[in-house]
């Protein structure tokens, strides 16, 4: 079974146990208006409550953005992505290439940037 990204408000209450054959649930936080995000799979979210009663999947744009962008682990993989780059190419190098649109260097940094997009698009189950 695949994990949707779930929203809820309040607190939210997770079972007492785990079921080890589910994907293991990813927690990202709360926003800044209140709402708490969770990459969870269907079984385990109909296992929690949230106290507004108010925990359903959500594939709202702004809520997905607002994980890939703000979440913890976005974060982490933005933070890989740069030293990643970093490995390569210092920021002088990014400059220049840039300055003298060299293809070369440019397609290397952009498969970089490109994987760190599929990995945080993962985050909210695309």
């Amino acid at each position: 079974m695949a994990q949707k990204l779930y929203k809820w408000t309040g607190d939210i209450t997770e079972p007492d146990g785990y079921d080890s054959e589910l994907e293991a649930p990813q927690w990202y936080g709360y926003d800044e208006d209140g709402n708490g995000y969770a990459l969870l799979e269907a079984d385990y979210a109909s296992s929690c409550s949230s106290s507004n009663d108010d925990l359903a999947a959500t594939t709202a744009t702004a809520d997905k953005n607002w994980v890939k962008t703000n979440s913890p682990q976005a974060k982490i993989l933005n933070q890989e992505c740069v030293e990643e780059i970093r490995q390569s190419y210092s920021i002088d190098d990014e400059l220049q290439a840039l300055r003298t649109d060299d293809a070369t260097v440019k397609d290397a940094i952009a498969a970089i940037v490109a994987s760190c997009v599929t990995k945080k698009n993962a985050l909210v189950g695309d």
